[in-house]
């Protein structure tokens, strides 16, 4: 009888943290690093900003930017910065984003320097944050790939926006940080007119 109940208690006891590391476990196959499965996938190299998907993506039409989004960047320039746990092309465009001079703090805490004011920063963790399966919005064929990318404003009632998937390191169509930097002010002088905010 003592066995049997010291075996209904360890069942009761594993049974919670059982449960916990499975959806973990499936949160974080919902957003796979490209780095960790040896993707590199090409991007639309940046040329002008759109209104709709261009036809590399496959998707149709406008895109439903989420309400938080949209509602942001009536005022400022947005970027949705996509990351997941042990995601090492993350990291490195964290990294070289904080090298540039453009973010601050960690993933998880960052935020835009005072260089980039302008800017209002989501930084997403796509498998645990709340916001983070919006993801699929901006990425081709709606996956959810980290690192993606996506600067947005909006101007005149039509959301201008760019988005790219993997690293930002000059590769495949996509644009190196320094690149990144510049499509930021791209932004800031076509939703402002050229004035600083």
């Amino acid at each position: 009888m003592k066995k049997a109940v010291a075996l209904l208690l360890a069942l009761a006891l594993a049974a919670p943290g059982a449960y916990i590391a499975y959806t973990h476990v499936k949160a974080l196959n919902v957003a796979r690093c490209l780095g960790c499965i040896a993707m590199e996938p090409k991007a639309e190299k940046f040329r002008e900003f759109w209104v709709e998907y261009p036809d590399s993506y496959k998707n149709e039409g406008i895109p439903a930017h989420p309400s938080w989004v949209v509602n942001e960047s009536r005022e400022h320039v947005v970027m949705l910065f996509f990351w997941g746990p042990s995601c090492e092309p993350c990291e490195r465009q964290w990294e070289g984003m904080k090298r540039a001079g453009m973010v601050e703090g960690s993933e998880k805490d960052g935020r835009m320097t005072e260089n980039y004011s302008y800017v209002t920063l989501f930084s997403l963790n796509a498998p645990f944050d709340k916001n983070g399966d919006s993801i699929r919005i901006y990425h081709r064929k709606g996956g959810t790939e980290t690192p993606t990318t996506v600067i947005l404003f909006e101007r005149n009632n039509t959301i201008y926006w760019y988005a790219f998937s993997g690293e930002a390191n000059g590769e495949g169509g996509r644009p190196t940080v320094e690149e990144l930097s510049g499509i930021l002010e791209k932004a800031r002088e076509e939703k402002y007119g050229g004035v600083q905010p």
